[in-house]
């Protein structure tokens, strides 16, 4: 566990006493910026507060959202898209005394997504969270969902199960959003990142109630070709398992997911 890689908040943050949603919000507090809990049905979101200079009304909204629960160590799922998202939202607050700094990113650290491991989507620590969105009318955002985010090449677009007789107007802005998402991906990696069926994650919740939602994920070169062959890769394999730690990853994953956040905060998409 002394990977000269990676800092020690990483390593602290990984290990496993470590009280996840109160690292979260002091790292965020020593970088300048607030949050605020929101508790829905248990689960525990942090919702993180940027000031208003950084939003314009006139583009869409970029909700960008990683759980930070886990089971283990879960090096890879899901701290390092955790930290990466942290590490991004400091350097933005760094940057405020130069003026204004547009980026329409609304950024959430969920809580409870394993739980959808176990008994359906509807388990998900964000199912609610989805329908709080509905319920408040918030149904025109970009949805972005990083994990696993920490080793690897290769950026990876989520093929998304879509349900049954979805509504015309959800399917032409779910791919009006994946257009934009390759176009990302396409811009950060040289061309170098594969649409793959993954097994869901917090964008499922949002799509069950019918708003569009894409993840994102990262493997390595060697392992996209596995998946192609209909094996499952070693990365999917450490999942949940001891073998999901630091030793695992890589910090070329960590480079791109910055990246892909930073093309995330460029882009502006009118409403």
């Amino acid at each position: 566990m002394n990977n000269p890689e990676f800092p020690q908040t990483f390593k602290d943050f990984i290990s496993l006493n470590c009280d996840r949603a109160r690292f979260i919000q002091d790292y965020l507090k020593a970088g300048g910026l607030d949050s605020t809990i929101i508790s829905l049905q248990g689960k525990n979101h942090i919702y993180v507060k940027f000031q208003a200079q950084h939003y314009n009304p006139m583009f869409r909204i970029k909700t960008v959202i990683a759980h930070y629960d886990r089971i283990g160590i879960g090096a890879n799922d899901n701290s390092a898209a955790v930290f990466c998202l942290m590490e991004w939202a400091r350097s933005v607050a760094l940057r405020q005394a130069q003026g204004p700094q547009e980026h329409n990113i609304r950024l959430i650290f969920t809580d409870g997504e394993e739980l959808g491991e176990q008994g359906g989507v509807e388990e998900q620590g964000a199912f609610p969270l989805a329908q709080t969105f509905r319920k408040l009318g918030i149904t025109n955002d970009d949805i972005y969902v990083f994990d696993c985010m920490g080793r690897g090449d290769v950026p990876i677009l989520a093929q998304a199960k879509i349900p049954p007789n979805v509504p015309t107007q959800f399917l032409t802005q779910y791919s009006k959003l994946e257009e934009r998402t390759k176009k990302i991906l396409q811009s950060v990696s040289n061309g170098k990142w594969f649409t793959l069926p993954v097994n869901y994650s917090d964008n499922a919740s949002f799509i069950a109630n019918g708003l569009p939602a894409v993840a994102i994920t990262m493997l390595p070169s060697e392992e996209v070709q596995q998946v192609l062959n209909g094996q499952t890769p070693q990365t999917w394999t450490n999942l949940h398992t001891p073998q999901d730690n630091l030793s695992s990853l890589n910090q070329v994953a960590f480079e791109i997911c910055y990246k892909i956040i930073n093309a995330l905060a460029a882009q502006k998409t009118l409403l």
